[in-house]
């Protein structure tokens, strides 16, 4: 992929200038902190909301707090890749900018590439500050964890917003507006969503990485078909991008 380097320097300085990664990782950190504290205390808070009412409570367990963190962050993960990246490409075509880019000696395939890799970049750091503050908070408020699994589950997390952002990618190349380019991609990765709770072809979907995860701090099942699929999706998503700016009118 010629000129991939060079692009990609370019859009992690993209990332920083607009404070992509401040907002991405701010969003993953509320979530990173709030979880844990939120069922610490929420036997007292409810005490305090239900005055006379006798309701019972059971303390909280770590592997609580980690599942409850990750479920989280995957789901408004989605959103927030959708958001990140429904103008990468499509904003740039619009602008003039990208047919100036695409003018120098790069490959396309080099110039959506480098923009899926430098967002994975954004919520990769992103996601292991957060986790890295859940684990610390949860520690300390609740008890000791699994920091293996913990580790497991954030990668397979971390797997799946990136097959996301190369969904949203995909549309971006093939709309020229962002709008078009988020809706379609929000409807195609809730259908997937949908598909992943089937028997059989549920265990091909990727987001079963997102139980599989979870699966981990218990006695979860494996999800391989599941990640390999994933794998080749975004791979597919990355080709297809390439292929219909090629054959799109700058």
């Amino acid at each position: 992929m010629r000129g991939f380097g060079a692009l990609l320097k370019k859009e992690i300085t993209e990332q920083l200038r607009t404070y992509r990664i401040v907002v991405v990782g701010g969003v993953f950190l509320l979530f990173g902190i709030t979880t844990p504290l939120m069922l610490k205390y929420l036997p007292e808070l409810i005490k305090l909301a239900g005055e006379q009412m006798e309701i019972n409570v059971p303390p909280p367990t770590a592997v609580q707090s980690l599942a409850e963190y990750s479920g989280t962050v995957g789901q408004i993960g989605v959103l927030v890749a959708v958001l990140v990246a429904m103008g990468s490409v499509a904003n740039e075509v619009q602008r003039g900018t990208a047919a100036m880019t695409l003018s120098k000696p790069v490959s396309r395939a080099a110039f959506v590439s480098a923009k899926l890799a430098a967002m994975s970049l954004t919520f990769a750091v992103s996601l292991t500050v957060a986790s890295v503050v859940c684990l610390a908070y949860t520690v300390w408020l609740i008890g000791p964890v699994n920091v293996a699994s913990f580790a497991g589950l954030n990668l397979l997390v971390c797997g799946f917003l990136v097959f996301c952002l190369a969904v949203t990618v995909l549309f971006s190349s093939l709309f020229r507006s962002s709008l078009a380019a988020g809706g379609v991609s929000i409807g195609i990765l809730v259908a997937q969503a949908g598909l992943s709770v089937l028997p059989w072809i549920g265990d091909y979907m990727p987001g079963k990485l997102l139980g599989w995860g979870t699966g981990l701090l218990g006695d979860g099942k494996p999800y391989w078909t599941a990640l390999a699929f994933t794998v080749v999706l975004a791979a597919v998503c990355v080709y297809v991008s390439q292929r219909a700016l090629k054959n799109r009118e700058m």
